[in-house]
């Protein structure tokens, strides 16, 4: 192999966007994953929102292996056997560039790394790397046993569980593992229906999508959790998001089977299980997503190394919208943009201006203006109350019974009191959501 001027690591979207952005701008650079073929350790889905990837392939929408584009979300609070569910479909969204498309990873990220092969990325497949090569405290490549491949500088785009960010103590303050208060567990599954069925029962022409997001609520145990859903073309991918600080320190044991729970809970709820219907569960797998502070974020660079995508912490969650893919893209195109203006200098000194680019970019500005987003993610009042409560209130507004109607917010704020959250502490949540 001719020397490798750029290592990555992981052929995520946020590692193989930087890699195509690279050798476009002639860089030689090998692009290492562990799974084989590319993507097919990844938990098979997704919606991939924004048009990021249109900056280095910019027919990606033509070409790439999309199953649909959504056209149509929805939002809702779910409890017990009840629902309250916004719909909100723009039109819009019917037309290129598509605002979201429905994705599913294993052909995807297949897919995107054929498209680095071909702009000249040495695509390593069914490598697991041992550890980085540091000398002089500057990263000069990677291991695997006793083979070195040594570069220039380290992209590390390992995603939520960088073993070496981790190992080598390169962020984070040098901890060794993640705080479980900073990450979430994804359980995905994904259900094959019947094509026609599905756009029937959707209400979807050909090629169009649906995403649902869910609070749920009074989950066993003080489970603190959210529930979503999106369309493929054949395939339905369902799945429920819990913090992982939901589960006692003292009960780890039992949190995979407590986890089962929370994905049966939500799948048996009157108004997924209509969706759901005549479907067979094909994949099942689970994820850790990070859902970090701005605060608690590592240093995405130092001497011979940028860090991007799920590894950075680049996730975003308000509680009900989760999107990490776009900020992965986005992460991977500006620290590929920072090498090259580095001009081959990759001391800290010179690559902290990957952190202004962040800064500049949406990313960095949403995670800032987003700072305070746990105090309601993290609010039990938000799992345990606010779904019933909302719930119970608007099927009271709705219900004929023979008796006088009264004002909507006025049964809303009986039903908040009677779920035993009163007028002032509704006041207190509503000046937090303000703050977010």
């Amino acid at each position: 192999m001719e020397s490798i001027q750029v290592i990555i690591i992981g052929a995520g979207p946020g590692g193989t966007s930087a890699a195509i952005r690279l050798a476009q701008n002639g860089f030689k650079v090998a692009l290492i994953d562990r799974a084989m073929p590319v993507g097919s350790k990844n938990l098979s889905g997704g919606v991939l929102w924004g048009n990021d990837l249109a900056e280095i392939l910019p027919e990606w929408q033509e070409e790439a292996p999309i199953e649909r584009h959504i056209i149509n979300k929805k939002v809702g609070f779910l409890s017990n056997d009840d629902s309250t569910v916004l719909d909100f479909n723009f039109n819009e969204w019917n037309s290129k560039p598509y605002n979201g498309v429905s994705i599913l990873r294993a052909k995807f990220d297949d897919w995107l790394a054929s498209k680095a092969s071909e702009a000249g990325v040495a695509v390593l497949s069914g490598i697991t790397i041992d550890s980085l090569i540091i000398e002089n405290d500057q990263i000069k490549g990677v291991r695997q046993g006793n083979e070195e491949l040594r570069a220039d500088i380290v992209i590390l785009a390992e995603g939520a569980n960088p073993r070496l960010m981790l190992k080598h103590g390169l962020s984070f303050k040098g901890q060794k593992q993640f705080k479980r208060k900073d990450m979430m567990l994804g359980i995905k599954e994904v259900l094959t229906i019947d094509q026609k069925l599905l756009e029937e029962r959707f209400l979807l022409e050909k090629d169009q999508g649906i995403a649902g997001e869910f609070v749920l609520g009074n989950i066993p145990g003080g489970i603190k959790a959210g529930g979503f859903f999106y369309t493929n073309k054949s395939t339905i991918s369902l799945g429920v998001v819990i913090h992982l600080d939901s589960f006692p320190e003292d009960k780890a044991s039992s949190a995979q089977h407590r986890t089962y729970k929370v994905q049966e809970y939500f799948k048996n709820h009157p108004y997924i299980s209509r969706l759901i219907k005549d479907s067979t569960s094909i994949e099942y797998g689970a994820k850790l997503i990070p859902e970090m502070p701005i605060d608690r974020f590592p240093n995405f660079y130092g001497n011979g190394y940028l860090i991007v995508g799920d590894a950075a912490g680049f996730v975003f969650s308000n509680g009900i919208v989760i999107q990490g893919m776009n900020y992965a893209i986005k992460s991977g195109i500006l620290a590929a943009d920072t090498i090259i203006e580095a001009n081959g200098n990759y001391s800290a000194t010179k690559l902290a201006m990957y952190q202004k680019k962040l800064s500049n970019s949406y990313i960095l500005k949403d995670f800032k203006k987003f700072k305070n987003v746990k105090k309601m993610t993290k609010n039990s009042k938000l799992f345990e109350i606010y779904p019933k409560a909302i719930n119970t209130g608007f099927k009271e507004v709705f219900n004929t019974n023979g008796k006088s109607k009264n004002h909507a917010y006025k049964v809303i704020l009986k039903s908040f009191k009677n779920s035993g959250m009163g007028f002032l502490s509704l006041l207190k949540d509503s000046s937090k959501i303000r703050r977010i």
